[in-house]
């Protein structure tokens, strides 16, 4: 059966995502000559995303576990009491936030033009249960001596395009290493080694000398048997983390990417990244678009945030997960080609 093509809501605004949600015994909505004989999906996901009709999401076993916007909201105004919501939404519960922070970074091409960058905490959650509560990142923990840091991989946020940038490259420890394994035609097993999943959260991968570091690939969560408090205490170290954090590998190959001008043929290009047609054409029609605003020939820096303005701002069956997929196999690609 063919996938329903989406165009995400947006919004700035928390009560556009922060409305009533529940977990609800499906068997107390049915009329009581209804009796409910399937054991394995008992629960029913409600919420009232529209003010006055209760829409339900999906249906549940008795050991999911909702994870509520209003927590996160709640946990992102305590951490974060500077920032800026930029979310992108599906009336079918799932949700993707830029927690937007002040702090920002300059990206020069070589015509001296910039562009400003600010850093970004994305999170995806949902109300089918379909995707796991993500923190789209990396932690990454160093241990000298005497002091121990959590590192965060560092999202960022493009202002002329108004999208939320993942840290891609952050997954690893110097842009040397990152570029060596694009060389290498990004080994499968290379990434396996790093990821690891709740509760084990990290693994060893590097050290030298007095110096050892433990790799988080992703912080993913399943709405499976989630001891919320716990969780949501999890959540506030992650968040203070990535407050502390300076520095992140991604804006170097941001950098590099603005230094390689792109090849005449720009459809080839974006059709190589993984595109689907209507979406390439939507890039493409984007990229034309910013070399006549900027008057400047294209860069692979302008081809990239053209794929992702055309994810995130196009009409597709592709879900939030996907789309973000997408990205990370189109940022991959172009740094490639700009090593």
């Amino acid at each position: 059966m063919a996938q329903q093509s989406i165009l995400l809501d947006r919004s700035d605004k928390w009560d556009a995502i922060c409305f009533p949600v529940e977990s609800v015994q499906l068997q107390t909505l049915l009329p009581p000559d209804v009796q409910l004989l399937p054991a394995d999906r008992q629960l029913a996901i409600m919420g009232e995303m529209t003010p006055g009709t209760k829409s339900i999401f999906a249906l549940q076993s008795t050991d999911y576990s909702l994870v509520p916007n209003d927590l996160i909201r709640r946990l992102a105004e305590r951490v974060f009491p500077q920032h800026k919501l930029d979310v992108r939404y599906t009336d079918r519960g799932e949700f993707s936030m830029n927690l937007i922070l002040p702090q920002g970074i300059t990206i020069s091409t070589q015509k001296g033009l910039k562009d400003e960058l600010y850093r970004t905490m994305i999170i995806n959650n949902s109300y089918t249960g379909k995707t796991p509560f993500t923190l789209q990142g990396t932690s990454l923990k160093e241990y000298t001596q005497n002091t121990t840091e959590l590192k965060m991989r560092v999202s960022y946020y493009r202002k002329v395009c108004q999208n939320g940038l993942m840290g891609w490259a952050d997954d690893y420890l110097t842009l040397d290493e990152y570029l060596s394994w694009l060389a290498n035609g990004k080994p499968k097993k290379y990434k396996d080694a790093r990821r690891v999943t709740a509760p084990a959260l990290v693994e060893v991968n590097h050290q030298v000398g007095d110096l050892e570091s433990e790799l988080l690939v992703q912080k993913k969560y399943l709405h499976r048997g989630l001891n919320i408090e716990a969780f949501e205490q999890d959540l506030q170290k992650v968040f203070e983390a990535f407050n502390g954090q300076a520095s992140s590998l991604t804006p170097d190959v941001y950098r590099q990417l603005a230094q390689v001008p792109a090849p005449p043929d720009r459809k080839k290009l974006i059709g190589e990244v993984g595109l689907p047609k209507m979406l390439a054409r939507t890039a493409l029609e984007r990229l034309e678009k910013e070399e006549r605003a900027l008057e400047t020939p294209a860069n692979l820096w302008l081809v990239y945030n053209a794929v992702n303005y055309a994810l995130f701002n196009s009409r597709s069956s592709l879900t939030i997960n996907d789309r973000y997929r997408t990205d990370e196999t189109a940022f991959h690609h172009l740094a490639a080609l700009s090593a």
